[in-house]
């Protein structure tokens, strides 16, 4: 009990300093940048961003706002002008910078938001340098140019998203080790139940796609679109576990006693099984590819569609072999004696044909 409770407040410790320390450097770095350049525009995701030059709003006006093109890092960007501020402490053109995923955006998803580890040190923030220019029939020109910082994420949400995370993983651990949630369905008493395969899949996909959706939505700050192929992933967790719990009841139960975590979900009654053996390591291979891809480039993956058959296969043939396992303790056939008493291997008949 202790153990859990004592790695989370070390955990929880250890992301406080991290942010704490990234925040300091943010800090240290915007004094720095504010000292050499006053070009610098602050962006966040969902909010509205302001280029500010002195009379932009004289040499660009509303009818022209169709021709002003952003480009970032010299990619042209869909973004068009909202409205102009003439005053004197604004003096500049109104964008809004809208949620990546699904957005017009999405081509430079990876530009703007993709690998946001890299910027940890700056405190998330990502400098990229942007020009502004005005296209008309008659002729254009650069209106502004600078540095445009984009904050990437926000240290506080993803201490909480962590946060989060890691309460919704650690009571799936828990509950797994002390309750039959990721074991099998026995007589014999809960924490001596032999760890089921098929249920062990069904949650490692359904914390992968849960954490990945969660981590998604700190970095856009929008509600992100869930993959077709994180959908078929879950489908196939949760059709193994369906086919494997219906064959199951077709069986008498088998009251193995668990033998440990991995000898559980790796053997059956005849011992270690290869069927087994290659479905946890293509679930696992899959699984930390799925979580590093949606770390660096913050989207899902869009998976070849041979990886889905090729899970199913996996999960197909796990179901396969199910039907033929031999189960222990399986009911012995009744005999007849010559006193006419039946002879079987449950003592209630027994003690019922000594009487």
């Amino acid at each position: 009990m202790r153990a859990p409770s004592f790695l989370c407040a070390v955990l929880q410790r250890c992301f406080v300093a991290v942010f704490l320390l990234c925040g300091l450097s943010s800090i240290t770095a915007d004094a720095a940048d504010a000292a050499r350049s006053a070009d610098i525009v602050a962006v966040e995701i969902n909010h509205r961003f302001v280029i500010a030059s002195p009379g932009i709003c004289d040499r660009v006006s509303s009818d022209q706002y169709a021709g002003v093109e952003l480009r970032i890092q010299g990619q042209l960007t869909p973004l068009k002008p909202m409205d102009c501020n003439p005053a004197a402490t604004g003096y500049g053109l109104q964008f809004f910078m809208p949620q990546l995923d699904g957005s017009d955006l999405g081509a430079m998803h990876e530009l703007l938001v993709g690998s946001p580890w890299k910027d940890a040190k700056h405190g998330f923030r990502r400098d990229l340098p942007y020009s502004l220019t005005l296209n008309t029939a008659v002729g254009g020109g650069v209106l502004v140019s600078g540095m445009l910082r984009l904050q990437v994420l926000r240290p506080a949400y993803l201490l909480l998203g962590f946060g989060f995370i890691l309460g919704v993983g650690f009571a799936l651990l828990r509950l797994g080790r002390d309750s039959g949630l990721l074991r099998d369905v026995t007589d014999l008493a809960v924490r001596s139940r032999s760890f089921s395969l098929s249920r062990v899949q069904m949650a490692w996909w359904f914390f992968i796609v849960f954490a990945s959706y969660m981590w998604l939505w700190l970095v856009g700050e929008g509600i992100p679109t869930l993959s077709s192929q994180a959908l078929g992933l879950l489908g196939i967790g949760s059709a193994t576990y369906f086919a494997a719990a219906s064959v199951d009841a077709t069986k008498p139960p088998v009251n193995s006693e668990s033998q440990g975590f991995w000898s559980d979900i790796l053997s059956d009654a005849q011992g270690l099984a290869l069927y087994r053996f290659q479905m946890l390591v293509f679930n696992l291979l899959f699984g930390v590819l799925f979580i590093l891809y949606v770390v660096q480039h913050v989207s899902m993956p869009e998976f070849d569609g041979n990886i889905l058959t090729l899970m199913g296969m996996s999960a197909g043939t796990y179901a396969g072999f199910k039907i033929p396992e031999k189960t222990q303790n399986a009911p012995v056939a009744v005999t007849s004696t010559a006193s006419g008493a039946d002879v079987s291997d449950d003592p209630k008949k027994a003690y019922s044909a000594g009487a």
